[in-house]
């Protein structure tokens, strides 16, 4: 049956976003896949973005960056909400659900600055992330830098990379490329800094369809769903979830799904310290994504001597 969008007509479907300005862009790539139905964006600055001085576990975790959007799906204020995969946690607000997964972007880490690898890093370098996975890579790859906590929106890290205060910053290159900012930055290679789970996709969070606009929304929404990308991030999310992951502690996960319908997942666990790291790859057919998620943190747990090294 052919969706009838003129139904946005009278009143736009709404779309929550945060309101950084890489959010943004990411909502109006959403509403150009939905057009040419009615659609608007509702900028929402979350709490995760007001709270810049101090690590996002201490402040209540990465769920700050989705707990208001979540608010305005629930209260009927916005239809639907754009996130950044990497801030969904595995768990999210009842009567939700993930209408869309898109296409994916670079997954990779960028490292930004003047040098062109992790190695050429000077002994001691001052490197800014807010990031645990990163952070425990970075000093499981290299003990001697220096990791200094960096928040904010990516012209104030760039500011304050430009004011000495870092040697270099790591950012995503998704991010980069989504706002096509012209800067210097090189790709860090999965095989030293494998990528968080979902990083380069875009999810749409909706509310589970109990009215006819929340059903046309859900059919809607769905059209925008990459089935490749979905696979991949339902075998990142499922490994994040067996390990019962949060920002506190450092986890790798990414998922390719090959030419003939099996995906690849690679996972890492690290102490945040950087000091102790296991990492492990599995394959399995498309259509055992969760499974594969869940047998891959089994076999590193099990490498880690069990749920105590997460901890």
């Amino acid at each position: 049956m052919e969706l009838d969008i003129s139904f946005f007509d009278s009143e736009p479907m709404k779309l929550a976003s945060r309101a950084s300005q890489l959010a943004m862009v990411q909502a109006r790539l959403v509403c150009s896949g939905l057009q040419p139905a009615a659609v608007e964006v509702r900028p929402v600055t979350t709490q995760g973005d007001r709270i810049l001085d101090r690590p996002l576990i201490e402040a209540g975790g990465k769920g700050l960056f989705i707990k208001e959007l979540e608010r305005s799906i629930l209260s009927g204020e916005c239809d639907a909400a754009v996130h950044s995969m990497k801030d969904m946690e595995t768990h999210f607000a009842p009567n939700t659900e993930i209408g869309a997964v898109l296409v994916r972007e670079d997954r990779r880490d960028a490292l930004v600055g003047p040098y062109r690898s992790l190695d050429e890093l000077p002994k001691g370098a001052r490197i800014g992330t807010a990031s645990v996975r990163r952070s425990a890579i970075l000093l499981n790859y290299r003990p001697d830098l220096k990791i200094n906590l960096i928040r904010g929106n990516l012209n104030r890290r760039l500011d304050l990379l430009a004011a000495g205060d870092y040697d270099a910053i790591i950012l995503a290159v998704a991010g980069i490329k989504r706002l096509g900012v012209d800067i210097d930055f090189t790709p860090i290679e999965a095989e030293i800094m494998p990528s968080a789970v979902g990083q380069g996709a875009l999810a749409v969070q909706i509310a589970v369809p109990q009215t006819k606009r929340a059903s046309i929304v859900k059919r809607l929404v769905g059209g925008l769903t990459c089935p490749n990308a979905l696979a991949e991030v339902t075998a990142e999310r499922a490994l994040l979830d067996f390990l019962d992951g949060s920002c506190q502690t450092p986890i790798s996960a990414s998922a390719t799904l090959d030419k003939r319908g099996y995906l690849t997942l690679d996972g890492m666990i690290l102490r945040p310290d950087g000091s102790e790291s296991y990492r492990q790859q599995m394959r399995a057919p498309l259509d055992q994504a969760s499974t594969l998620g869940s047998a891959l943190g089994a076999e590193l747990l099990g490498l880690a001597g069990g749920r105590d090294f997460l901890f």
